[in-house]
């Protein structure tokens, strides 16, 4: 019986010994691809005349999900706001309905807004942001402070 008990004892702490062991790795990196996603097709080019209308324009500059899944969160808001269709944010009313109506077709917005660290992500964009001229600034950086300000309700105080 007392051989039993320690027995068992013995395999408890080797279950819980083993369990503080994996628990202290550090996890394996999450995302592996930390360069913005590089559209095929662009604004400009034959390919893109040939596609012919918008909706095959859209579907052309949709990120493939596994690119996606396995993107950095920087990389991810790089790919956003170099999407062919994100300008069409001032196409509208006001800068919500025209980022609602381009978040429809932009799996990357979509997948960059469902990242716990998007906001930290695109403050630090806006940050490296204010340190621009008003000459080296580039539409990128007036989008992601509307993209700031439509998520927040306020403009970065760095832009």
């Amino acid at each position: 019986m007392r051989s039993k008990i320690f027995t068992a004892i013995f395999l408890v702490a080797s279950v819980l010994a083993l369990w503080a062991v994996a628990a202290s790795k550090p996890p394996a990196p999450l995302y592996t691809i930390d360069t913005p996603y590089e559209y095929p097709i662009v604004p400009g080019t034959q390919e893109w005349i040939d596609l012919g209308d918008v909706r095959a324009r859209r579907k052309a500059c949709q990120v493939p999900d596994e690119i996606i899944q396995n993107m950095t969160t920087d990389a991810l808001l790089l790919t956003v706001l170099d999407y062919p269709f994100m300008c069409d944010i001032y196409a509208y009313n006001t800068m919500e309905m025209g980022y609602e109506a381009v978040k429809k077709h932009c799996n990357s917005l979509r997948a960059f807004e469902q990242r716990p660290d998007h906001l930290d992500v695109l403050s630090r964009y806006c940050e490296a942001g204010a340190l621009l001229s008003e000459d080296e600034k580039s539409l990128e950086d007036y989008m992601a402070a509307q993209i700031y300000h439509i998520y927040t309700g306020s403009y970065p105080a760095f832009s």
